[in-house]
């Protein structure tokens, strides 16, 4: 607008005349008769000018929150242009809002319970597949999949041990851990030979594509609280095909457990177990191998063809020959070996 005052603005209304604002419904204003006045005559009378703006305590009728309003109202303002983007409102639909509302809070799926367990734990020995499935893709953290309950099981011990390979093998890919150990030291491989579960031992040593390369020796070698090892444990139960599976993907077949220092071909040849001896020896393990009592395998052999293995297996120590050692000793031993409890190092 231009600086220089071309008209002037101020509005003259009579003091006396109703401005009509919300005064009254304007169906009555309209039919009153006295309200209709055609005359057209000036007004002669300066007395009777007042400019509205020079009486402000004067009350005009109009709604003070509108004057407020209309007081920022700055008339040089540049009106908006048709490139201008009004605010996206994202409206959501009822399916949208009733899904929402059907996905309960993560902290009540994997919320415990008075046994340790959460919903992933019980899921897991059920084989609920479809179940595991969602827990995982809602698990913010991986941390979460190992949450142990009261005896030390996370959901991967729990699947190992029902046996549900499928189950298993979708924790792994997960991210769970293969090393956690229960009350007992044992971790998932341990369980898995224990109830000589083939498929989910393979599925738990398998190699993973989208994970980088594990190292399975630390945890094929991992040891319970008893001292024993994966292959002691399949030795121990007479599980060949399970001790094939260790030895092929890289178990120590010679590791001596913590006990007596005895290896899984000391197990066998005290087990009379023939195959899995010559298993054994077949994959490289030492017949010459003495305990923490100085004995080979050959020497715990109760059979004799066993024993005639063993030494055809390159036991031709000739002092193991000499060595007699007292057979009170030895079963004294023996039954302290059997009657001997774990000791929970955890």
């Amino acid at each position: 607008m231009s600086a220089k005052k071309v008209c002037d603005t101020k509005i003259f209304e009579d003091e006396t005349t109703d401005s009509g604002f919300l005064s009254g419904p304007l169906s009555e204003q309209l039919l009153s008769s006295d309200n209709l006045d055609t005359r057209d005559e000036p007004v002669d009378s300066d007395k009777n000018k007042k400019v509205i703006s020079e009486y402000p305590e004067l009350d005009s009728g109009v709604d003070l929150c509108l004057s407020e309003c209309m007081s920022n109202v700055n008339l040089s303002d540049p009106t908006p242009t048709a490139t201008a983007q009004a605010p996206l409102i994202v409206i959501e639909s009822e399916t949208t809002q009733q899904k929402n509302q059907d996905i309960p809070p993560l902290s009540i799926l994997f919320q415990q319970d008075d046994d340790g367990d959460t919903q992933l734990h019980i899921a897991a020995v059920h084989g609920c597949e479809k179940s595991v499935g969602t827990l995982i893709r809602v698990c913010p953290d991986k941390a979460w999949l190992d949450v142990p309950n009261d005896y030390g099981h996370t959901a991967l011990h729990l699947a190992v041990m029902s046996g549900h390979a499928v189950v298993t093998r979708m924790l792994i890919r997960a991210g769970s851990s293969l090393a956690t150990r229960d009350v007992k030291g044992e971790t998932p491989l341990h369980k898995a030979v224990i109830g000589n579960h083939l498929e989910c031992l393979q599925a738990l040593l398998s190699p993973v594509p989208e994970q980088a390369q594990r190292k399975l020796s630390t945890i094929l070698n991992q040891k319970n609280y008893r001292g024993q090892t994966c292959v002691h444990l399949a030795a121990s139960a007479g599980h060949i095909e399970a001790l094939q599976t260790l030895i092929y993907f890289g178990a120590d077949v010679n590791a001596k457990e913590g006990l007596a220092g005895w290896t899984a071909l000391h197990v066998a040849a005290r087990r009379a177990d023939a195959r899995a001896a010559q298993l054994l020896l077949q994959r490289g393990a030492r017949a010459a191998e003495r305990d923490y009592a100085g004995r080979t395998p050959r020497r715990l052999a109760r059979d004799s063809r066993l024993a005639a293995l063993l030494a055809h297996g390159g036991d031709s120590d000739s002092d193991d020959d000499a060595y007699d050692s007292d057979s009170d000793s030895e079963n004294l031993f023996e039954k302290i070996r059997q009657s001997s409890n774990p000791i929970n190092v955890a």
